[in-house]
């Protein structure tokens, strides 16, 4: 059984958050998009088993990797890694840009899964958000992850969904990014 496997079966993502940018090539894309802003430049992924958001306002660089991965891609400008597990916040400010964060992790039972899979899905298509879904393979479990992005002047808010199908696990994030004026 491969590590990846192995990291899926234990379920659930990790939350990595880097006061930098991280390289495409860390990451298999399945969807993206770039937003400008007068207050700032962002550039969200949604990346097979999780997602990644990086904001950049003017000097300053924020990026929220949540992934299957337990181990953080690099320690370079590492700030918070921190498994999702139950129910969790955290909030900050780095520079100029005050972060908040709250995930919630939920094991359900095989039916309740499949409905809420149904209904995010349905909820996704209709809305037109960014999503991308992978049947099972051999080797791992097949996922849904839909991110529903609202993008203001000076603040980001990104709800994402992410629905594994090996252990019926559903991990919901929300993410209020906003740029804050300096005295």
């Amino acid at each position: 059984m491969s590590n990846r496997t192995k990291q899926r079966r234990m379920g659930g993502l990790t939350l990595l958050l880097y006061q930098r940018t991280l390289h495409p090539e860390l990451f298999r894309i399945l969807a993206s998009e770039k937003l400008t802003r007068r207050a700032y430049e962002a550039d969200i992924w949604l990346v097979e088993g999780g997602h990644v958001i990086s904001l950049t306002a003017g000097k300053n660089t924020l990026t929220e990797v949540c992934v299957t991965k337990s181990e953080p891609m690099t320690d370079r400008g590492l700030l918070l890694s921190t498994p999702c597990r139950g129910e969790k916040y955290h909030e900050d400010t780095y520079g100029n840009i005050r972060y908040m964060i709250s995930t919630q992790e939920e094991q359900m039972t095989q039916t309740l899964y499949d409905a809420m899979k149904h209904e995010i899905s349905s909820y996704a298509a209709k809305r037109e958000l960014m999503s991308a879904e992978t049947p099972a393979k051999q080797d791992s479990g097949g996922f849904l992850s839909v991110l529903d992005i609202e993008r203001r002047s000076h603040e980001l808010l990104v709800q994402s969904f992410h629905l594994f199908d090996e252990n019926q696990m559903v991990i919901k994030t929300q993410a209020i990014i906003e740029v804050v004026k300096t005295a």
